[in-house]
């Protein structure tokens, strides 16, 4: 059997995949839904995630029911690879927020961190693991 990808989603891409159907982001969400990549995730990355669904500005503009968000956390918990988040690191000093997505594919043993934000995409590389935007991840996922 062939090794199945890991990869950490950063927070926006969740949120963007959530409310635009037709975005890479949507499409990286269907992908890993399909389980043709694992997802790992941490309790960190979970909380943050909850949290900007909350925000009254995402709250206003896309109005996100409880029970979808209870639907979307359930399937996380049911088809990711949570850390423990016992690993951290300060790699990342202009906003030292996105260093729980490094700790988390270092615990996870991930491939891949799929991101937008500069901070992540600007190291492109971290202990073997290579740093990425959707589009070029969902082009590993597909074979291309």
């Amino acid at each position: 059997m062939a090794h199945k990808l890991k990869a950490v989603i950063d927070t926006n891409l969740f949120i963007s995949g959530m409310f635009s159907r037709d975005s890479v982001s949507a499409k990286l969400q269907n992908h890993w839904i399909n389980l043709d990549f694992i997802l790992v995730t941490s309790i960190d990355i979970i909380k943050e995630i909850n949290r900007v669904f909350h925000y009254p500005r995402i709250q206003d503009r896309f109005h996100p029911k409880e029970e979808t968000l209870r639907r979307f956390f359930k399937l996380i918990f049911r088809k990711a690879l949570i850390t423990k988040d016992r690993y951290k690191t300060d790699r990342i000093t202009n906003d030292p927020t996105d260093n729980k997505f490094l700790a988390c594919a270092l615990e996870g043993k991930a491939d891949y961190i799929v991101s937008r934000d500069p901070h992540l995409r600007n190291i492109k590389h971290y202990h073997g693991i290579q740093i990425v935007d959707a589009s070029m991840f969902i082009g590993k996922v597909e074979g291309k």
